[in-house]
């Protein structure tokens, strides 16, 4: 638009617009005596032309914008609006009452429900009344910030987070509410210990999905992205397999890690999958939950700590925002943008997904919430004499039902979920 018509416009009052609609006392823009004839235009040279014609109707269309030309209507017939923009009142509207984005306009603050009241069908709207947030959604503060709330507005199911920055309520992202439903399901399904995982998956109903992370099997020394597995690990991987040969029909996935792709390969061939090609997901490598790696260097470098303490610290009692995620949305993301579609694509009914101990531990702490965690740092210490590592082919398993619910388990291939691993 035109800016020397942008500051006409903002420069038009209320008043002075039903004033050319002939409901107001006040004067015409050209003078106390002049009475408004056929249109008002506004021209680039920011002069009045000295024609004035007041319309009958004005539909408001899917978007509105205020351009060159501008008509002071007398009567207005409203409809259902997607979007409608106007200078210095910028409002997203996705209804006639209800607003979508929280804007703050020439020290006017507009809410995420602002309701319209006409006094008639007829006239330009005399009064609009904001909801106060806080009235809907409660106060939102340091002590519930990350809190996410589901209400009903204008018939719709809406989802509102509190902003652990602003301390604002905002609309939440789809990672924050499959993390709050997660929490839900977490919460519901009291994770107490690891569960054999051919236990979990003798009881999957024709109609049910499974979704499995865990460990690879034992592998040797070398820790490169070429590391094999040993011949007990690939003992491991078909021993397990064939536990699982009457489970439901299963897609396989690994990390970039060879690792990873001999375990679900012997798996595989354990369960007689002879004709299963796995896929390679970089989301499964190491470096899921870790915000950012040069505060990670500095952090262990600080602790004298070789990542395994530090690691399984924050797993246990959190700290470390520097340096990890928040495990619920991060692992929320994890799983509704890679996981689950991969397994969607697949058309199997359970996916198989190999990954490594420090993805895995942080997952197995929060799906028990922190009842079952790795003590290697307290074993570093000297407090801690037990097993304290994630143990190869153990992680975690979740039960999609058809409803929509979720359950949750700690899952283990071997014996155990957990390791005594020495302490360096």
């Amino acid at each position: 638009m035109n800016s020397k018509v942008l500051k006409v416009l903002a420069g038009l009052s209320l008043a002075s617009i039903l004033a050319a609609c002939g409901d107001s006392d006040s004067s015409s823009a050209s003078g106390e005596n002049e009475q408004p004839r056929d249109s008002v235009v506004v021209r680039d040279s920011l002069n009045w032309i000295d024609t004035v014609r007041v319309i009958d109707s004005l539909r408001i269309k899917d978007s509105l914008r205020i351009r060159d030309s501008v008509h002071i209507v007398d009567s207005i017939s409203y409809k259902i609006v997607e979007r409608v923009e106007v200078v210095d009142s910028v409002n997203i509207i996705d209804s006639i009452n209800y607003i979508d984005s929280t804007r703050v306009i020439d020290s006017l603050n507009i809410i995420d429900s602002l309701n319209i009241i006409f006094k008639d069908s007829t006239r330009i709207v005399d009064s609009i009344v904001t909801l106060s947030a806080e009235k809907i959604l409660g106060k939102c503060s340091a002590e519930n910030a990350g809190q996410l709330k589901f209400v009903e507005i204008n018939n719709e199911d809406r989802s509102y987070y509190c902003d652990m920055g602003t301390h604002l309520w905002r609309i939440a992202t789809n990672e924050e509410v499959m993390s709050a439903l997660n929490d839900k399901y977490v919460r519901q399904s009291r994770v107490m210990d690891f569960v054999p995982l051919e236990d979990v998956l003798a009881k999957v109903a024709p109609d049910e999905q499974v979704i499995i992370v865990i460990r690879h099997a034992e592998r040797d020394e070398d820790l490169s992205i070429a590391s094999a597995l040993t011949d007990l690990g690939v003992a491991q991987s078909q021993e397990l397999g064939e536990k699982l040969i009457f489970s439901p029909e299963m897609y396989y996935a690994g990390s970039q890690y060879h690792r990873t792709h001999m375990t679900y390969n012997n798996i595989a061939k354990g369960r007689a999958d002879y004709d299963t090609l796995g896929d390679t997901m970089a989301v499964l490598n190491e470096g899921w939950f870790t915000k950012s790696f040069d505060t990670y260097y500095m952090t262990l470098f600080r602790e004298n700590d070789d990542g395994r303490g530090v690691m399984t610290r924050w797993a246990a009692e959190g700290g470390y925002t520097d340096v990890f995620y928040d495990v619920s949305p991060r692992f929320a993301a994890l799983l509704e943008n890679h996981l689950m579609p991969a397994l969607k694509r697949s058309k199997k009914q359970v996916g198989m997904f190999v990954s490594h101990d420090v993805m895995i531990i942080p997952m197995v702490s929060y799906i028990s919430e922190r009842r079952i965690t790795m003590k290697y740092y307290l074993a570093k210490q000297g407090e801690w004499d037990g097993d304290n590592w994630l143990n190869y082919l153990a992680g975690i398993a979740i039960l999609f039902k058809p409803d929509g619910t979720r359950v949750f388990y700690a899952v283990k291939g071997l014996d155990s979920g957990t390791m005594k691993l020495p302490i360096e």
